[in-house]
């Protein structure tokens, strides 16, 4: 749970770093790399998230009581 707080901190700080950036620079060719890599990277953390979730719940039902 710890990994998916953190990671949500980050996604959200690097998306508001490179498109308040790509506002900035105001040109088409890099906004549209700044979008691509944005959705790339929100795409492998819902992922990545699911995946942590799934061995959290195997781990915990794995564990003797």
């Amino acid at each position: 749970m710890d990994n998916i707080i953190t990671g949500a901190i980050g996604v959200a700080m690097f998306l508001a770093f490179t498109l308040g950036l790509a506002e900035s620079i105001g040109t088409v060719p890099f906004a549209v790399i700044v979008i691509s890599v944005c959705t790339m990277l929100v795409i492998d953390f819902f992922q990545s998230a699911k995946e942590g979730l799934k061995e959290e719940r195997h781990k915990k039902s794995s564990s003797p009581q």
